[in-house]
């Protein structure tokens, strides 16, 4: 069975508009802005782990961070906004995370997949 075959989810990614305010800071940058798709992947994405988060101005804030699996040319950035749907379904795996790391990973020929290291944050309920 091939690398490609296990990829099962398809990996939706929304990027920054590149647009800032006066201060220079992007004006997109939380997951809840994300505007459209501007690319799609195979992908398949692991179990989260994590839970509530206890810093000093974090009330009730949750945190899970998700692995993430992809061929090595797929179109994600690091600091990319990410939602990953069954594509047989539609149904949403994981409704919007932050790409907190992206590696390529390599075998003897060169590089055999990508790794994100995905994490997804909400708040009170």
């Amino acid at each position: 069975m091939a690398f490609a075959d296990l990829l099962l989810h398809e990996a939706q990614v929304h990027r920054r508009s590149g647009r800032t305010d006066r201060f220079g800071q992007p004006i997109d940058q939380n997951p809840s802005q994300a505007g459209d798709v501007t690319a799609t992947f195979p992908c398949r994405l692991s179990s989260g782990r994590g839970g509530r988060v206890n810093d000093e101005r974090s009330i009730d804030v949750f945190e899970v961070t998700y692995q993430c699996f992809a061929l090595p040319g797929a179109d994600v950035q690091e600091d990319d906004n990410v939602r990953v749907i069954d594509p047989n379904t539609g149904d949403i795996l994981l409704p919007t995370a932050k790409v907190k790391i992206k590696e390529t990973l390599y075998d003897g020929t060169g590089p055999h997949h990508l790794e994100l290291l995905l994490v997804a944050q909400r708040g009170p309920i």
